[in-house]
Protein backbone atom coordinates (compact mmCIF):
# COMPACT_ATOMS: atom_id res chain seq x y z
CA UNK A 1 0.00 0.00 0.00
CA UNK A 2 1.17 3.48 -1.12
CA UNK A 3 1.97 5.58 1.88
CA UNK A 4 0.58 9.18 2.22
CA UNK A 5 1.63 12.74 1.70
CA UNK A 6 2.38 14.11 4.83
CA UNK A 7 1.99 17.51 4.08
CA UNK A 8 3.52 20.32 6.23
CA UNK A 9 1.18 23.72 6.36
CA UNK A 10 2.76 26.99 7.70
CA UNK A 11 -0.18 28.07 10.69
CA UNK A 12 1.79 31.02 10.99
CA UNK A 13 1.47 34.71 12.71
CA UNK A 14 3.70 37.78 13.49
CA UNK A 15 3.53 40.95 13.81
CA UNK A 16 5.16 42.97 10.47
CA UNK A 17 6.98 45.69 12.02
CA UNK A 18 8.71 43.11 14.25
CA UNK A 19 9.48 40.76 11.68
CA UNK A 20 10.84 44.31 9.66
CA UNK A 21 13.16 44.94 12.73
CA UNK A 22 14.00 42.17 15.00
CA UNK A 23 17.13 39.73 14.07
CA UNK A 24 16.08 37.40 17.04
CA UNK A 25 14.50 34.14 15.48
CA UNK A 26 13.13 33.44 18.47
CA UNK A 27 10.61 36.26 18.63
CA UNK A 28 9.54 35.08 15.46
CA UNK A 29 6.55 32.35 15.64
CA UNK A 30 7.04 29.54 13.75
CA UNK A 31 4.13 26.63 13.57
CA UNK A 32 3.11 23.90 11.25
CA UNK A 33 0.34 21.83 10.58
CA UNK A 34 0.11 18.33 9.44
CA UNK A 35 -2.22 16.52 7.46
CA UNK A 36 -2.49 12.91 5.55
CA UNK A 37 -3.18 12.72 1.91
CA UNK A 38 -3.97 9.60 0.13
CA UNK A 39 -1.53 9.95 -2.65
CA UNK A 40 -3.74 9.23 -5.08
CA UNK A 41 -5.78 12.41 -4.27
CA UNK A 42 -2.64 14.33 -4.50
CA UNK A 43 -2.62 16.38 -7.72
CA UNK A 44 0.40 18.60 -6.64
CA UNK A 45 2.38 20.14 -3.59
CA UNK A 46 3.42 23.39 -4.40
CA UNK A 47 6.91 24.11 -2.48
CA UNK A 48 9.07 27.03 -3.46
CA UNK A 49 12.71 26.67 -3.78
CA UNK A 50 13.96 29.75 -2.16
CA UNK A 51 17.23 30.78 -2.33
CA UNK A 52 19.02 32.32 0.88
CA UNK A 53 18.28 35.61 2.47
CA UNK A 54 21.64 38.07 1.83
CA UNK A 55 23.97 38.32 5.15
CA UNK A 56 22.99 42.22 5.84
CA UNK A 57 19.96 43.92 5.10
CA UNK A 58 21.23 47.57 5.08
CA UNK A 59 24.55 46.59 3.22
CA UNK A 60 22.35 44.46 0.44
CA UNK A 61 20.61 48.14 0.34
CA UNK A 62 23.52 50.43 -0.15
CA UNK A 63 24.52 47.85 -2.88
CA UNK A 64 21.20 48.14 -4.66
CA UNK A 65 21.18 52.00 -4.24
CA UNK A 66 24.55 51.73 -6.33
CA UNK A 67 23.78 49.84 -8.38
CA UNK A 68 20.60 50.37 -9.99
CA UNK A 69 19.00 48.20 -12.76
CA UNK A 70 17.76 51.14 -14.65
CA UNK A 71 18.72 54.41 -14.81
CA UNK A 72 20.87 56.46 -12.16
CA UNK A 73 22.50 55.32 -9.01
CA UNK A 74 20.55 57.50 -5.73
CA UNK A 75 24.30 59.37 -5.52
CA UNK A 76 23.78 60.30 -9.27
CA UNK A 77 20.03 61.70 -8.67
CA UNK A 78 21.30 63.96 -6.07
CA UNK A 79 23.96 65.54 -7.28
CA UNK A 80 23.90 69.17 -6.64
CA UNK A 81 21.87 68.58 -3.48
CA UNK A 82 18.63 67.97 -5.38
CA UNK A 83 15.73 67.87 -2.82
CA UNK A 84 14.30 64.21 -2.03
CA UNK A 85 11.14 62.75 -0.68
CA UNK A 86 11.29 59.03 0.41
CA UNK A 87 8.23 57.41 0.76
CA UNK A 88 7.86 54.01 2.80
CA UNK A 89 5.44 51.24 3.90
CA UNK A 90 2.88 51.67 6.36
CA UNK A 91 2.78 49.14 10.05
CA UNK A 92 1.19 46.48 8.20
CA UNK A 93 4.04 45.70 5.91
CA UNK A 94 6.76 43.94 6.64
CA UNK A 95 9.53 45.53 4.96
CA UNK A 96 12.59 46.07 7.19
CA UNK A 97 12.53 50.29 6.51
CA UNK A 98 14.75 50.61 9.83
CA UNK A 99 17.72 48.19 8.27
CA UNK A 100 17.23 50.25 4.87
CA UNK A 101 16.91 53.95 5.80
CA UNK A 102 20.40 54.02 6.86
CA UNK A 103 21.72 53.51 3.25
CA UNK A 104 19.24 56.14 2.25
CA UNK A 105 20.48 58.91 4.57
CA UNK A 106 24.68 58.09 4.16
CA UNK A 107 23.27 59.28 0.32
CA UNK A 108 21.18 62.50 1.40
CA UNK A 109 23.53 63.17 3.68
CA UNK A 110 26.85 62.99 1.38
CA UNK A 111 25.19 65.22 -1.42
CA UNK A 112 24.37 67.91 1.39
CA UNK A 113 20.91 67.93 0.30
CA UNK A 114 19.10 70.68 2.58
CA UNK A 115 15.65 69.58 1.83
CA UNK A 116 14.31 66.13 2.22
CA UNK A 117 11.00 64.42 3.42
CA UNK A 118 10.40 61.10 4.85
CA UNK A 119 6.37 60.44 4.57
CA UNK A 120 4.88 56.89 5.26
CA UNK A 121 2.87 55.79 2.85
CA UNK A 122 -0.47 55.11 4.87
CA UNK A 123 -3.09 55.56 2.28
CA UNK A 124 -6.44 55.09 4.55
CA UNK A 125 -4.65 52.70 7.43
CA UNK A 126 -4.94 54.64 10.74
CA UNK A 127 -1.52 56.35 11.44
CA UNK A 128 1.34 55.20 12.71
CA UNK A 129 1.99 55.37 16.70
CA UNK A 130 5.15 56.59 18.61
CA UNK A 131 5.74 53.08 19.13
CA UNK A 132 5.30 52.10 15.77
CA UNK A 133 6.99 54.51 14.43
CA UNK A 134 10.14 53.88 16.51
CA UNK A 135 9.98 50.00 15.01
CA UNK A 136 9.36 50.60 11.43
CA UNK A 137 11.44 54.11 11.40
CA UNK A 138 14.17 53.13 13.72
CA UNK A 139 15.33 55.16 16.68
CA UNK A 140 19.13 56.10 15.41
CA UNK A 141 17.40 57.05 12.11
CA UNK A 142 14.40 58.86 13.25
CA UNK A 143 17.48 60.84 15.62
CA UNK A 144 19.28 61.22 12.47
CA UNK A 145 16.64 62.42 10.55
CA UNK A 146 15.98 65.08 13.60
CA UNK A 147 19.87 66.22 13.23
CA UNK A 148 19.71 66.35 9.55
CA UNK A 149 16.20 67.98 9.70
CA UNK A 150 14.18 65.52 7.71
CA UNK A 151 10.81 65.38 8.80
CA UNK A 152 8.53 62.40 8.88
CA UNK A 153 5.39 62.46 7.90
CA UNK A 154 1.86 60.34 7.43
CA UNK A 155 -0.18 60.41 4.83
CA UNK A 156 -3.83 61.98 6.17
CA UNK A 157 -6.24 61.07 3.04
CA UNK A 158 -8.83 63.09 4.64
CA UNK A 159 -7.19 66.61 4.61
CA UNK A 160 -7.25 67.69 1.01
CA UNK A 161 -4.76 70.93 1.53
CA UNK A 162 -2.22 68.26 1.69
CA UNK A 163 -2.65 67.35 -1.72
CA UNK A 164 -1.75 68.43 -5.40
CA UNK A 165 -4.38 67.75 -7.96
CA UNK A 166 -2.61 66.30 -11.24
CA UNK A 167 -5.42 65.55 -13.17
CA UNK A 168 -7.41 63.01 -14.20
CA UNK A 169 -5.87 59.34 -15.51
CA UNK A 170 -6.37 57.71 -18.94
CA UNK A 171 -8.71 55.22 -17.18
CA UNK A 172 -10.45 58.25 -15.07
CA UNK A 173 -8.74 58.66 -11.72
CA UNK A 174 -9.28 61.80 -10.08
CA UNK A 175 -5.00 62.16 -9.19
CA UNK A 176 -4.55 64.15 -6.00
CA UNK A 177 -0.92 63.02 -4.90
CA UNK A 178 0.70 64.67 -1.48
CA UNK A 179 2.26 67.71 -2.07
CA UNK A 180 5.32 66.58 0.09
CA UNK A 181 6.25 64.18 -3.35
CA UNK A 182 5.16 66.47 -5.75
CA UNK A 183 7.26 69.32 -4.54
CA UNK A 184 10.82 68.08 -4.46
CA UNK A 185 12.81 67.14 -7.13
CA UNK A 186 13.31 62.94 -6.85
CA UNK A 187 10.92 60.70 -5.29
CA UNK A 188 11.88 57.76 -4.45
CA UNK A 189 9.29 54.13 -2.79
CA UNK A 190 10.44 51.59 -0.41
CA UNK A 191 8.51 48.75 -0.26
CA UNK A 192 7.87 45.51 -0.75
CA UNK A 193 7.59 43.58 -4.44
CA UNK A 194 5.07 40.90 -4.23
CA UNK A 195 2.25 39.29 -6.05
CA UNK A 196 -1.74 39.73 -4.87
CA UNK A 197 -4.61 40.30 -6.16
CA UNK A 198 -4.37 43.42 -7.45
CA UNK A 199 -1.69 43.05 -9.35
CA UNK A 200 1.65 43.40 -7.25
CA UNK A 201 2.57 45.51 -4.21
CA UNK A 202 5.41 47.57 -4.54
CA UNK A 203 6.93 50.35 -6.44
CA UNK A 204 4.23 52.81 -7.56
CA UNK A 205 1.88 51.41 -5.09
CA UNK A 206 3.91 53.76 -2.49
CA UNK A 207 2.61 56.35 -4.18
CA UNK A 208 -1.38 55.31 -4.80
CA UNK A 209 -2.87 54.35 -2.42
CA UNK A 210 -0.02 55.31 -0.41
CA UNK A 211 0.26 59.15 -0.46
CA UNK A 212 -3.03 59.60 -2.13
CA UNK A 213 -5.94 61.29 -0.92
CA UNK A 214 -9.35 59.97 0.08
CA UNK A 215 -11.23 60.34 -3.56
CA UNK A 216 -8.31 59.14 -5.05
CA UNK A 217 -8.02 56.14 -3.75
CA UNK A 218 -11.75 54.68 -3.69
CA UNK A 219 -11.70 56.31 -7.81
CA UNK A 220 -9.01 53.52 -7.76
CA UNK A 221 -10.33 51.14 -6.09
CA UNK A 222 -14.29 50.87 -6.77
CA UNK A 223 -13.61 51.22 -10.46
CA UNK A 224 -10.92 47.78 -10.61
CA UNK A 225 -11.51 46.00 -7.95
CA UNK A 226 -13.61 43.67 -9.02
CA UNK A 227 -12.78 43.83 -12.88
CA UNK A 228 -11.99 40.55 -14.70
CA UNK A 229 -8.73 41.79 -15.23
CA UNK A 230 -7.49 42.45 -11.82
CA UNK A 231 -5.48 39.17 -10.63
CA UNK A 232 -2.74 38.10 -9.28
CA UNK A 233 0.24 38.63 -11.92
CA UNK A 234 -1.83 41.14 -13.51
CA UNK A 235 1.04 44.05 -13.73
CA UNK A 236 -1.01 45.06 -16.66
CA UNK A 237 -3.97 45.11 -15.54
CA UNK A 238 -6.27 48.34 -15.20
CA UNK A 239 -6.28 48.40 -11.42
CA UNK A 240 -2.29 48.21 -11.43
CA UNK A 241 -1.73 50.34 -14.47
CA UNK A 242 -3.90 52.92 -13.01
CA UNK A 243 -2.06 53.15 -10.02
CA UNK A 244 1.36 53.60 -11.79
CA UNK A 245 -0.17 55.85 -14.58
CA UNK A 246 -0.66 57.94 -10.90
CA UNK A 247 3.04 57.12 -9.72
CA UNK A 248 3.78 58.91 -13.16
CA UNK A 249 1.85 61.83 -13.00
CA UNK A 250 3.27 62.41 -9.65
CA UNK A 251 7.15 62.12 -11.01
CA UNK A 252 8.06 58.99 -9.11
CA UNK A 253 11.76 58.88 -9.94
CA UNK A 254 13.13 55.53 -8.70
CA UNK A 255 11.82 52.31 -6.62
CA UNK A 256 13.60 50.13 -3.95
CA UNK A 257 11.54 47.41 -4.07
CA UNK A 258 12.86 44.53 -1.48
CA UNK A 259 12.00 40.59 -2.09
CA UNK A 260 11.04 38.76 1.02
CA UNK A 261 11.15 35.23 1.86
CA UNK A 262 8.76 33.34 3.19
CA UNK A 263 10.29 33.72 6.82
CA UNK A 264 10.61 37.35 6.94
CA UNK A 265 14.29 37.35 5.37
CA UNK A 266 15.46 39.60 2.64
CA UNK A 267 16.29 37.65 -0.84
CA UNK A 268 17.30 40.92 -2.59
CA UNK A 269 16.76 44.55 -3.57
CA UNK A 270 16.13 46.22 -6.34
CA UNK A 271 16.82 50.14 -7.38
CA UNK A 272 16.21 51.85 -10.33
CA UNK A 273 14.14 54.25 -12.62
CA UNK A 274 9.84 53.79 -12.28
CA UNK A 275 8.23 51.77 -13.46
CA UNK A 276 11.30 49.85 -14.76
CA UNK A 277 13.18 48.42 -11.56
CA UNK A 278 9.57 47.37 -10.09
CA UNK A 279 9.04 45.26 -13.06
CA UNK A 280 12.80 43.70 -12.76
CA UNK A 281 11.85 43.18 -8.99
CA UNK A 282 8.73 41.40 -9.59
CA UNK A 283 9.96 39.25 -12.66
CA UNK A 284 12.62 38.19 -10.07
CA UNK A 285 9.77 37.19 -7.55
CA UNK A 286 7.79 35.61 -10.12
CA UNK A 287 11.16 33.22 -11.14
CA UNK A 288 10.73 31.91 -7.15
CA UNK A 289 7.41 31.74 -6.43
CA UNK A 290 5.16 31.44 -9.35
CA UNK A 291 4.52 27.93 -10.62
CA UNK A 292 3.45 26.00 -13.97
CA UNK A 293 -0.26 25.57 -13.20
CA UNK A 294 -1.25 21.79 -12.88
CA UNK A 295 -4.51 22.69 -13.90
CA UNK A 296 -3.41 23.37 -17.72
CA UNK A 297 -2.58 19.53 -17.57
CA UNK A 298 -5.10 17.82 -15.17
CA UNK A 299 -8.18 19.65 -14.98
CA UNK A 300 -8.79 22.13 -11.45
CA UNK A 301 -8.51 20.80 -7.77
CA UNK A 302 -11.29 19.81 -6.07
CA UNK A 303 -9.77 21.41 -2.93
CA UNK A 304 -7.20 23.85 -1.69
CA UNK A 305 -5.14 23.56 1.34
CA UNK A 306 -3.61 26.77 1.42
CA UNK A 307 -1.49 27.81 4.87
CA UNK A 308 0.00 31.00 5.90
CA UNK A 309 3.21 32.44 6.88
CA UNK A 310 4.41 34.40 9.54
CA UNK A 311 5.60 37.95 7.40
CA UNK A 312 1.85 38.00 6.36
CA UNK A 313 0.45 39.49 10.06
CA UNK A 314 -2.43 38.81 12.85
CA UNK A 315 -5.86 39.57 11.26
CA UNK A 316 -7.25 37.28 8.59
CA UNK A 317 -8.15 40.20 6.80
CA UNK A 318 -4.68 40.14 6.03
CA UNK A 319 -3.46 36.53 5.41
CA UNK A 320 -6.29 35.64 3.39
CA UNK A 321 -5.23 37.01 -0.03
CA UNK A 322 -4.39 33.80 -1.00
CA UNK A 323 -7.82 32.50 -1.46
CA UNK A 324 -7.65 34.98 -4.51
CA UNK A 325 -4.43 33.14 -6.23
CA UNK A 326 -6.01 29.71 -4.87
CA UNK A 327 -9.45 30.59 -7.23
CA UNK A 328 -7.53 29.54 -10.31
CA UNK A 329 -6.51 26.10 -9.47
CA UNK A 330 -9.51 25.18 -7.99
CA UNK A 331 -12.96 24.32 -9.76
CA UNK A 332 -15.86 26.18 -8.88
CA UNK A 333 -18.22 24.42 -6.55
CA UNK A 334 -14.50 23.00 -4.92
CA UNK A 335 -13.05 23.49 -1.56
CA UNK A 336 -10.44 26.23 -0.12
CA UNK A 337 -9.43 25.40 3.37
CA UNK A 338 -7.25 27.83 4.32
CA UNK A 339 -5.37 27.95 7.66
CA UNK A 340 -4.89 30.90 9.55
CA UNK A 341 -4.47 31.49 13.10
CA UNK A 342 -5.02 35.09 13.37
CA UNK A 343 -5.08 36.04 16.98
CA UNK A 344 -6.04 39.45 16.59
CA UNK A 345 -3.84 42.13 17.67
CA UNK A 346 -3.82 45.49 19.85
CA UNK A 347 -2.72 48.43 18.58
CA UNK A 348 -3.07 52.18 20.02
CA UNK A 349 -5.98 52.66 17.57
CA UNK A 350 -7.65 49.97 19.45
CA UNK A 351 -8.08 46.17 19.58
CA UNK A 352 -8.79 44.15 16.42
CA UNK A 353 -10.01 40.51 16.26
CA UNK A 354 -8.63 38.34 14.21
CA UNK A 355 -11.27 38.23 11.93
CA UNK A 356 -11.45 42.30 11.95
CA UNK A 357 -12.86 43.95 9.09
CA UNK A 358 -14.53 40.53 7.45
CA UNK A 359 -17.67 41.28 9.15
CA UNK A 360 -18.34 44.11 6.51
CA UNK A 361 -19.14 41.17 4.44
CA UNK A 362 -21.79 40.36 6.87
CA UNK A 363 -24.94 42.20 4.91
CA UNK A 364 -24.33 40.16 1.63
CA UNK A 365 -23.85 36.68 3.54
CA UNK A 366 -24.26 33.22 2.70
CA UNK A 367 -22.39 34.17 -0.25
CA UNK A 368 -24.63 34.03 -3.25
CA UNK A 369 -25.20 35.69 -7.06
CA UNK A 370 -27.73 37.95 -5.77
CA UNK A 371 -25.74 39.07 -2.51
CA UNK A 372 -22.56 39.48 -5.01
CA UNK A 373 -24.67 41.85 -7.25
CA UNK A 374 -26.08 44.10 -4.18
CA UNK A 375 -22.26 44.26 -3.24
CA UNK A 376 -21.18 45.74 -6.52
CA UNK A 377 -24.47 48.08 -6.84
CA UNK A 378 -23.21 49.48 -3.47
CA UNK A 379 -19.60 49.06 -4.29
CA UNK A 380 -20.42 51.98 -7.37
CA UNK A 381 -22.54 54.06 -5.30
CA UNK A 382 -19.65 54.67 -2.85
CA UNK A 383 -21.27 52.92 0.69
CA UNK A 384 -19.03 50.96 0.63
CA UNK A 385 -15.75 52.04 1.36
CA UNK A 386 -12.98 50.32 -1.15
CA UNK A 387 -9.90 50.86 1.29
CA UNK A 388 -11.02 47.64 3.01
CA UNK A 389 -13.74 46.87 0.53
CA UNK A 390 -10.78 45.77 -2.08
CA UNK A 391 -9.67 42.74 0.05
CA UNK A 392 -13.21 41.33 1.52
CA UNK A 393 -15.33 41.81 -1.42
CA UNK A 394 -12.50 40.08 -3.87
CA UNK A 395 -12.46 37.22 -0.45
CA UNK A 396 -16.35 37.21 -1.42
CA UNK A 397 -16.52 36.63 -4.66
CA UNK A 398 -14.43 33.55 -4.31
CA UNK A 399 -16.45 32.14 -1.85
CA UNK A 400 -19.80 32.65 -3.99
CA UNK A 401 -17.80 30.19 -6.12
CA UNK A 402 -16.06 28.15 -4.01
CA UNK A 403 -16.66 26.59 -0.02
CA UNK A 404 -14.14 28.76 2.02
CA UNK A 405 -13.35 26.93 4.82
CA UNK A 406 -11.15 28.74 7.46
CA UNK A 407 -8.70 26.62 10.10
CA UNK A 408 -7.98 29.17 13.10
CA UNK A 409 -7.65 29.57 16.39
CA UNK A 410 -10.93 29.31 18.79
CA UNK A 411 -10.90 32.54 19.63
CA UNK A 412 -12.39 33.19 16.40
CA UNK A 413 -15.16 30.49 15.67
CA UNK A 414 -17.70 32.97 17.24
CA UNK A 415 -17.30 35.71 14.97
CA UNK A 416 -16.86 33.33 12.15
CA UNK A 417 -20.34 31.75 12.84
CA UNK A 418 -21.80 35.59 13.58
CA UNK A 419 -20.42 36.77 10.07
CA UNK A 420 -21.06 33.04 8.36
CA UNK A 421 -18.11 32.17 7.51
CA UNK A 422 -17.54 28.11 8.00
CA UNK A 423 -14.94 27.52 10.56
CA UNK A 424 -13.11 25.37 12.63
CA UNK A 425 -9.93 24.48 14.86
CA UNK A 426 -9.26 21.31 13.22
CA UNK A 427 -7.18 20.57 9.37
CA UNK A 428 -7.99 17.39 9.46
CA UNK A 429 -12.03 17.95 10.36
CA UNK A 430 -11.86 20.09 7.74
CA UNK A 431 -10.17 18.01 5.07
CA UNK A 432 -12.38 15.20 6.03
CA UNK A 433 -15.40 17.46 5.83
CA UNK A 434 -14.02 18.25 2.10
CA UNK A 435 -13.43 14.78 1.01
CA UNK A 436 -17.13 13.64 2.09
CA UNK A 437 -18.06 17.07 0.19
CA UNK A 438 -16.38 16.25 -3.30
CA UNK A 439 -16.18 12.35 -3.11
CA UNK A 440 -13.20 9.92 -2.42
CA UNK A 441 -11.76 10.70 -5.74
CA UNK A 442 -11.52 14.36 -5.01
CA UNK A 443 -8.00 16.21 -6.49
CA UNK A 444 -5.68 18.08 -3.78
CA UNK A 445 -3.23 20.92 -4.26
CA UNK A 446 -1.02 22.24 -1.24
CA UNK A 447 -0.31 25.87 -1.71
CA UNK A 448 1.68 26.49 1.80
CA UNK A 449 2.37 29.68 0.88
CA UNK A 450 -0.84 30.66 -0.81
CA UNK A 451 -0.37 34.61 -0.50
CA UNK A 452 2.94 34.68 -2.58
CA UNK A 453 2.25 31.83 -4.88
CA UNK A 454 0.64 32.32 -8.06
CA UNK A 455 -0.04 30.37 -11.60
CA UNK A 456 2.13 30.99 -14.52
CA UNK A 457 -0.63 31.42 -16.67
CA UNK A 458 -1.94 34.57 -14.93
CA UNK A 459 1.67 36.97 -15.36
CA UNK A 460 0.22 39.49 -17.77
CA UNK A 461 3.49 42.40 -17.26
CA UNK A 462 2.79 44.01 -20.70
CA UNK A 463 -0.29 46.22 -21.19
CA UNK A 464 -2.56 46.64 -24.32
CA UNK A 465 -2.79 50.33 -25.26
CA UNK A 466 -5.94 52.09 -24.45
CA UNK A 467 -8.40 53.15 -27.56
CA UNK A 468 -9.68 56.49 -27.08
CA UNK A 469 -13.04 57.28 -29.25
CA UNK A 470 -11.00 59.78 -31.07
CA UNK A 471 -8.57 57.70 -31.81
CA UNK A 472 -11.47 55.51 -34.42
CA UNK A 473 -11.89 58.98 -36.67
CA UNK A 474 -8.36 59.06 -37.67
Amino acid sequence: MTEPFRARIPYESLDPLTIGTTEDEAKVYREELELEIPMRNLLAAIYPDEPPAVPDTTAEARRALAEPVAGKSLAQLLEGGRSITVVIDNQFRPTPASKILPAVLDEIERAETTKATVITGNGKVFPLSESDIEQKVGRENLARMERLGIPLLQNDPLNYDAYAYLGVTSRGTPAYVHKSVVEHDVVITIGQAQANHWGYGGGGKLIMPGVCADITIEANHANFTMSPQTHYGALAGPMRSDIDEIATMAGLTATLDVLLDTRGKVIEMKFGSHPVSHRRAIERFNEIYAFDNPVTEHGPADIAICGVFAPTDHLFFHTGWGCMSADYVVRDGGTIIYTSPSPGVKTEAGEFPGLALMDLMKPYMPPSREGHERMLRDIHAREIQMWAGCIWAPIYDVMVRKHLTLVTLEENLEMAADIGIDATTSLDEAFEAAMRRHGPDAKVVILPFARYQLPKTLIQLDAQPLRFPQEALT
